[in-house]
């Protein structure tokens, strides 16, 4: 799944960041929220729209991890001094530190729909 996602995103990055405005506002939103840059690393959004009218990265690919903000353009050297982590690094350690809360959940919901359609089957087969 990692290597199908990594063949299918990445490609989408390089096409579409800073030329569809939907999923550049996506990808903004996902990189500001996990405090990350691209799918692996800032390598990603070279060749990118972006990065050809700008010639620079987005500015998260350069974030302090203090405030997560950056003043200068973010140039190649700056990002390869930051090394702020891809996005599905930080998403697959978020989901497996989560994974417990999100597992009970899905249970309580699943246990929750068959109690369900067990009292539908008791009303339907004593229905008179």
């Amino acid at each position: 799944a990692e290597h199908f996602l990594t063949l299918l995103v990445v490609p989408a990055i390089k096409q579409d960041y800073g030329s569809q405005k939907d999923f550049t506002q996506v990808w903004n939103t996902t990189m500001e929220g996990l405090k990350c840059c691209g799918f692996n690393n800032y390598t990603d959004f070279e060749g990118s729209p972006y990065f050809m009218k700008n010639h620079t990265f987005p500015p998260y690919c350069c974030a302090d991890n203090g405030n997560g903000t950056t003043v200068e353009p973010c140039t190649e050297e700056k990002a390869k001094d930051k090394t702020v982590q891809g996005c599905f690094s930080q998403l697959l350690y978020d989901i497996r530190t989560n994974a417990a809360t999100v597992g009970g959940v899905a249970a309580g919901i699943g246990g929750l729909e068959l109690a369900a359609m067990i009292v539908s089957m008791y009303l339907y087969c004593n229905l008179k």
